[in-house]
């Protein structure tokens, strides 16, 4: 795995504390003086993906039409034409509307699958415009081989249902639409069935703490079960919905041009994974759990030109959950064991997520940019900037972990962003759990915030680290904050650098630390 170093004098730059105002805001330029460089550096390393030429048309392999019902089962006919393709070295399934591109009123088109997409290699999936691939909800598709799939769900890998598209050890491999007139084609979940689905277990197993089936996860990271044990599958037990993206142990991917839509679980998942791009796409996932881009344990993610409605985090960076982030899982007796990854080291499998660009992007849901829960691997490298809230937001960063986690986060750069109305403008805060006495606190470093303006907040500043893991080098260049409830509040932190900031009207300047042993940092809320 690379690791990129940023030039000597940046270094320099982030841990050199300046008294005056003017010296702070020089200081900050110099931080954000690598910055376009990183970035391209970033996408140049992430390239390009080039699809061979040959093209599946999916109306004529199958003999079916999609029509405004869905009444045909594309299921098996698509996983058989995609390992054509990549048995002949790769090429396109078209997903096709019945009508010319050229036509300028098209009703939507339902290509209705029941279970899971696997991609292979090489392979892209084309859709028309005004057309929609709809995965019918059926958990029992969704257990290929009676086992499910290996897959990270909320930081614990596992098998499990599986994704609905799903590429496991795989390159090269690209989503997209075409040109032509009608509605943007839309990726549909089916999520509310799989929510009323999971419910409906929790109900069937009195589950007095509605969260209480995440437990048996938990208990399998935590007691560092070998990954040949975590088969979560009994559907009277083990309500884990699908996600509706990942990308496992994957690299070269780029997907573009699609509209994603009432997702199960988590929309778009890349772990243990490298070099992919996600741009002009529209989220309309309204589901708990709906975040959008999770990229965990990955390296190299570029996110951009999104329009995000999403009833959860936007994007945010993971790297695994408590021992299993922190040492990794044992994969022997695996199809793991042996397996070439930077990711697995002495059959044990973790890593930190590295090199996010997240950029020009409109922001609607919790978070804009968060880092964690589960963040155990480490975060290093986040890069965000030009993103845009016209609606309430729960908080445009939120820089979340627990003293279950452990782990670092640092090297975080945000600027350019704008947001209308929050929850909480700005927050830093190792407490997501309650948890005050685990003795894994989470490290926070060199965070770097420049030109954000909120309108109206409920919680404008909140930095925090803990006494034995004190929150350090966080830099906050032209803050704006112009009405809030809650002024700035902030402890267990060493050089909390702010310049050139107003909070409801008042400058704010100057270099804060505090230790204050009687106030703990508060949780999320």
């Amino acid at each position: 795995m690379k690791r990129t170093m940023l030039p000597g004098l940046l270094l320099l730059a982030l841990h050199v504390a300046c008294n005056s105002g003017q010296e702070e805001s020089k200081k900050e330029t110099n931080a954000f003086s690598g910055f376009d460089e990183k970035v391209e550096t970033i996408i140049a390393e992430i390239g390009t993906v080039s699809i061979p030429k040959d093209t599946i048309d999916l109306i004529a392999y199958s003999g079916e039409k999609p029509d405004i019902e869905g009444s045909f089962d594309f299921h098996g006919t698509i996983n058989k034409a995609i390992k054509e393709l990549a048995a002949q070295g790769g090429g396109t399934l078209h997903f096709r509307h019945t009508l010319p591109p050229e036509t300028w009123v098209k009703l939507t088109e339902t290509y209705r699958v029941k279970g899971p997409i696997h991609l292979e290699s090489n392979v892209e999936l084309l859709f028309d415009h005004s057309v929609r691939l709809f995965f019918e909800f059926d958990p029992e598709s969704y257990l290929p081989n009676g086992k499910g799939v290996l897959r990270r769900y909320e930081g614990t890998t596992i098998y499990s249902y599986s994704p609905q598209i799903y590429a496991f050890d795989k390159k090269n491999i690209k989503i997209a639409k075409t040109l032509g007139n009608g509605a943007l084609p839309v990726i549909d979940g089916d999520g509310e069935k799989w929510v009323a689905w999971s419910r409906q277990i929790r109900e069937a197993n009195n589950f007095v703490d509605s969260m209480a089936f995440y437990d048996f996860v938990r208990e399998a990271n935590n007691k560092d079960t070998p990954l040949r044990e975590r088969v979560f599958i009994d559907p009277k037990k083990h309500p884990y919905r699908p996600t509706m993206v990942e990308f496992m142990f994957c690299e070269k991917v780029d997907m573009s041009g699609v509209k994603l839509k009432n997702a199960p679980f988590w929309v778009v998942h890349p772990v243990f994974s490298r070099d992919m791009r996600f741009h002009n796409m529209i989220f309309d996932c309204q589901n708990v759990n709906n975040d959008g881009f999770d990229p965990e344990s990955s390296d190299n993610m570029l996110v951009e030109n999104i329009i995000f409605d999403n009833h959860d985090d936007n994007v945010v960076a993971k790297a695994g959950r408590d021992v299993e982030g922190r040492e990794g899982v044992d994969v022997t007796g695996t199809e793991l064991e042996g397996f070439d990854s930077p990711y697995i080291n002495n059959n044990r499998l973790g890593g930190p997520v590295t090199d996010i660009v997240f950029r020009n992007s409109t922001i609607q849901g919790h978070y804009a940019f968060a880092a964690g829960s589960e963040m155990s691997g480490g975060v290093d490298g986040a890069y965000v900037y030009n993103l845009y809230a016209p609606v309430k937001v729960k908080s445009a960063v939120f820089i979340k972990s627990s003293r279950r986690r452990g782990g670092t986060v640092k090297n975080i750069y945000i600027k350019d962003v704008d947001v209308h109305e929050s929850d909480m403008a700005i927050a830093i805060i190792p407490n997501y759990d309650g948890d005050t006495i685990a003795p894994y606190p989470p490290k926070f470093k060199d965070i770097h915030l420049k030109n954000i303006t909120v309108e109206k907040t409920m919680s404008s500043l909140r930095v925090y680290g803990w006494a034995d893991a004190p929150t350090v080098g966080v830099h906050i260049n032209n803050l704006t904050i112009k009405a809030a409830e809650q002024g700035f509040r902030y402890n267990f932190v060493d050089s909390l650098h702010i310049s050139n900031s107003q909070i409801n009207g008042k400058e704010i300047n100057g270099e804060y630390s505090k230790s204050e042993k009687d106030e703990l940092p508060p949780e999320q809320t």
